[in-house]
């Protein structure tokens, strides 16, 4: 099998695995907290030499795309809701944007281990290919935690993103 049919075949299956995020946000009721996702590609706009992003429908990715996902929070209950973590995994075959994870009123902490164990971007550790322990870059970031501070009140909604480049 040549190498075009290997990268073509994968990259089918990375974009069948992101149209499928994209297309199907999932809606998970953990207590009182209702949870959707949504997948979208970003695009570039130029307006008058100035560059922009412009949001569509993640239908078709190639590799060096870039794409959003966002996750609502709204708390669905009568109670302001409390201790509310959010967490997404970065999806295999994309390497995260540096700084690109927001969320208003939040902490943000990566992992590197799969979800096992979170820090600040800056101060995780890896071991690289000769063992040696090494600071960890955001390609080594498997998986993202939002940590909302305070509480959330009844019927009020909240976001967090962040942004991938698709390998």
């Amino acid at each position: 099998m040549n190498r075009y049919i290997k990268i073509k075949k994968l990259a089918v299956g990375v974009i069948a695995s992101l149209l499928l995020l994209s297309t199907q946000s999932f809606a998970a009721q953990q207590g009182h907290l209702k949870v959707t996702s949504k997948a979208q590609k970003m695009i570039v706009v130029n307006n008058n030499g100035q560059k922009a992003y412009k949001f569509v429908p993640a239908t078709k990715i190639l590799p060096g795309e870039l794409v959003q996902y966002n996750t609502y929070f709204q708390n669905i209950g009568n109670q302001p809701a409390n201790n509310i973590n959010i967490v997404n995994p970065i999806p295999k075959h994309t390497v995260y944007l540096p700084n690109s994870a927001q969320g208003k009123n939040t902490n943000i902490v990566f992992s590197v281990d799969g979800g096992k164990h979170y820090g600040k971007a800056g101060t995780l550790k890896v071991r690289d290919k000769t063992g040696k322990i090494v600071p960890a870059r955001p390609s080594d970031y498997t998986h993202i935690q939002w940590r909302y501070n305070g509480n959330l009140a009844p019927n009020v909604q909240q976001a967090v993103a962040f942004r991938v480049r698709l390998l």
